[in-house]
């Protein structure tokens, strides 16, 4: 049997910023991006750029990344992809009780002892969410585990999330209202 470098290039990955404006202006014409970043090339190549920063690859970046109220979130599922390839990663584990409505998820790294994030329904009624309409109530248990995962992730991998928080609990935020401290 022969063996196989499994290492994988990603050639369009742009390399100066002339390559990302015009990869980015490419890109955001066509149908691969998200509604939001369609037609918007500055997006896009914000977007590329914290993917980056996190270690995603341009268009996975696109598909990950999310501007919620004018600030950069990660989609719950590639929250622990990111974690997942980082060098101290040991395990992660999630759990539900049914019985109190509780989601757990439990993150392991190198070094350290277990990182455990907990979210119950009891804790999104406290917070307003349950009865929130869209997803909390079409996935509840989806919705408990994404936060729980969050919280578990985040904890054990700041340096890896660079500070950024999952799509899902950035959508439950009520929208920043921006003052102007220097009004003319």
């Amino acid at each position: 049997m022969t063996e196989r470098n499994l290492t994988v290039t990603n050639p369009l990955t742009p390399k100066t910023f002339a390559e990302a404006k015009q990869f980015a202006e490419m890109i955001c014409r066509s149908d691969f991006v998200p509604a939001a970043f369609k037609g918007n090339a500055g997006a896009v190549l914000a977007a590329i750029q914290f993917g980056a920063e996190v270690g995603l690859a341009p268009l996975a970046a696109l598909q990950n990344i999310a501007v919620i109220n004018g600030k950069p979130s990660i989609y719950g599922d590639a929250i622990p992809a990111i974690c997942m390839t980082h060098r101290d990663f040991v395990s992660m584990k999630e759990d539900f009780d049914d019985s109190t409505m509780t989601a757990t998820c439990t993150a392991t790294r190198k070094g350290n002892a277990p990182f455990i994030g907990k979210f119950s329904k009891a804790d999104a009624e406290a917070a307003g969410l349950w009865a929130k309409q869209g997803p909390w109530k079409q996935y509840p248990h989806r919705m408990l585990q994404m936060r729980a995962r969050g919280f578990a992730l985040r904890d054990a991998f700041p340096d890896a999330l660079k500070g950024m928080i999952s799509r899902e609990e950035a959508e439950d935020y009520a929208p920043i209202k921006v003052v102007n401290p220097n009004p003319v």
